[in-house]
């Protein structure tokens, strides 16, 4: 179901780009940027084999930055995932919010002027909130790090701003007995730079 949100958001934000054309212009080549996004995250495998249980949520993601080209960039950003585990089952019942904080290396390749397609690679320092039992046991807090991925395009509106939509994944978020998981998230917002 997201790998249909994602497909369908990308071909909308790909689309509202070609309508920007004639009034974009180029980006500065470098500069500090300043980005805000908001995005539905979701853990892929949490569920799995649970009756009553949602592992999607929405949340916020700030990031500062540097370019150093029209290339090459990097961000350190705060993402919040929302509530990636809540489940009242017989022998699961744990509620889990999760956030992390990132840094990461952009890689950009411009089509043209106004519009790109980018990728990233990076590290998050995660941590969740977890209240309740698997089986009995109670569940205690986790915090770690975890390698994290991400691919997107970008919109160059004017010399300043530019709109994203970005796909990411995070490798293990949680290792809760039992419920080892990735979270992948869908991301839309707005870079400003300096």
């Amino acid at each position: 179901m997201l790998k249909q949100k994602i497909y369908m958001g990308a071909l909308c934000a790909a689309l509202t780009g070609f309508s920007f054309a004639p009034a974009a212009f180029a980006a500065e080549e470098n500069g500090f940027t300043v980005g805000v996004d908001y995005g539905r995250t979701e853990a892929k495998k949490y569920c799995d084999h649970i009756t009553n249980c949602d592992n999607s949520d929405n949340g916020p993601r700030i990031e500062i930055g540097y370019d150093f080209n029209k290339n090459f960039g990097v961000e350190l950003g705060y993402t919040s995932f929302g509530t990636v585990f809540d489940s009242n089952d017989n022998t699961v019942s744990v509620r889990q919010k999760s956030n992390a904080i990132t840094l990461s290396a952009l890689g950009t390749i411009p089509v043209n002027d106004w519009f790109g397609v980018f990728g990233r690679l990076g590290y998050a320092r995660y941590d969740t909130n977890n209240t309740g039992e698997i089986e009995g046991v109670p569940i205690k807090d986790e915090n770690g790090n975890t390698p994290f991925w991400g691919a997107g395009v970008k919109f160059n509106l004017n010399e300043q701003f530019a709109i994203r939509v970005e796909y990411q994944n995070y490798r293990d978020l949680s290792d809760q007995p039992g419920h080892k998981d990735d979270v992948q998230g869908l991301f839309a917002g707005g870079v400003y730079r300096f």
